[in-house]
């Protein structure tokens, strides 16, 4: 695959729409209509590849839990120059943060102000 950088993943963070699709809602005439649905922060996991393909995705009820799980798990993102395995040891969260602005690699919430990728 063709890495857009040394990254194999990206993670993003989002407000997504979840519906339990194992239960059922009866409308007034007892039809059954769409099932409930909730609001709810998720952090997508994506191939850092074109098309940014998920790869996975993690579910939180609140924005605060989700990025709190962001911030554990993207200094573990595995890198194409360490045989596409993940740092050992694993980066602090400054350090990580860090070797993103020396790289001028964009994420979200680490280095925002980085050039995106337009070409997704």
């Amino acid at each position: 695959m063709l890495f857009y950088d040394d990254r194999m993943f990206v993670l993003e963070i989002c407000l997504v729409e979840s519906r339990d699709a194992t239960s059922t809602v009866l409308d007034i005439s007892g039809r059954n209509s769409r099932a409930s649905q909730a609001k709810e922060w998720a952090v997508v996991t994506r191939r850092n590849v074109p098309g940014y393909p998920p790869h996975r995705v993690d579910h939180f009820p609140t924005k605060a839990e989700a990025v709190a799980y962001y911030k554990r798990v993207v200094v573990q993102t595995p890198r194409k120059s360490l045989g596409e395995k993940s740092p050992d040891p694993v980066p602090t969260l400054e350090a990580y943060t860090a070797w993103l602005a020396e790289q001028e690699l964009f994420d979200p919430i680490l280095n925002p102000r980085a050039s995106r990728r337009t070409d997704a």
